[in-house]
């Protein structure tokens, strides 16, 4: 199936601090972006959402794969169709890692 390079792209990970499974994006967004797998209605996502930890509209297509687009509360329609995640948080009692920045 052909999967277009240059359309930004959600990619199945592991957290490499907890080992969760999580989606990562780096291109076509100001920042890496790394979200729960769990997906949620626009209103659940905007219930847990917190200043540090944002919700995103999970666009997914057989065609271009998936792809995060931020929720902005002013822009964003409360009955998008799409599913929403969430910034990903690793447990409380995940050990730290000497020297991080998390």
């Amino acid at each position: 199936m052909y999967q277009p390079t240059s359309n930004p792209a959600a990619t199945p990970r592991r957290c490499e601090r907890c080992g969760t499974d999580v989606l990562r994006q780096r291109t076509g967004l100001p920042w890496v972006v790394t979200v729960d797998l769990e997906r949620l209605t626009p209103d659940q996502a905007a219930d847990r959402a917190t200043p540090n930890r944002s919700a995103w509209c999970l666009r997914e297509s057989k065609w271009s794969g998936m792809r995060l687009v931020e929720v902005l509360p002013v822009f964003h329609r409360p009955t998008c169709p799409w599913a929403h995640v969430l910034e990903h948080e690793c447990p409380a009692d995940t050990p730290q890692i000497p020297g991080a920045l998390w």
